[in-house]
C-alpha cells in the first residue's frame, strides 16, 4: 500500500548538533540520521525509522528518521558531520531551512557523499 505522505514534500527548520549532545541517541558519529520533533513528523506523514530525503542548497541525502523532542518544533536535527556539512554553507552552518519528504530506498552512504565531492 502506497502512504499519501510520500508525494508530500514539507519545509523544515534544521539546527545542526554536536555528536556529545545525541550520543544516547546514535549509533556512531556517521549515522545517516535525522531527528525529527514527534509533532512535525507526524503532520509531516513521518514515522519513527522512514528514509526521508532532505533537500537544501541544491543538494539531496536520504536519512533514516527519528523522533526527538529534542528537535525544533517545525523541523529537526542533523548530527554535525559530513551530512549536514554536505548540505548546508557557510553562511547558515547551524541553522537552514530545508525540504523533507518520505523516500524509498536505503540511507546514503558516506561512501556515495565523498565521490560527489571528487567530481
Amino acid at each position: 500500500m502506497m502512504r499519501f505522505s510520500k508525494f508530500l514534500k514539507v519545509e523544515a527548520d534544521i539546527v545542526v548538533a554536536r555528536y556529545s549532545l545525541l550520543m544516547v541517541e546514535t549509533k556512531s558519529s556517521v549515522e545517516p540520521v535525522i531527528f525529527l520533533h514527534p509533532e512535525f513528523a507526524k503532520k509531516s506523514g513521518v514515522k519513527e525509522g522512514d528514509v526521508v530525503e532532505v533537500e537544501a542548497n541544491g543538494r539531496t541525502v536520504k536519512l533514516k528518521a527519528k523522533l526527538s523532542e529534542n528537535a525544533p518544533e517545525n523541523g529537526g536535527i542533523i548530527p554535525n558531520g559530513i551530512f549536514a556539512s554536505y548540505l548546508t554553507n557557510f553562511e547558515g552552518f547551524k541553522r537552514f531551512k530545508a525540504n523533507i519528504e518520505v523516500a524509498e530506498g536505503e540511507p546514503t552512504d558516506v561512501e556515495e557523499i565523498i565521490k560527489s565531492f571528487k567530481s
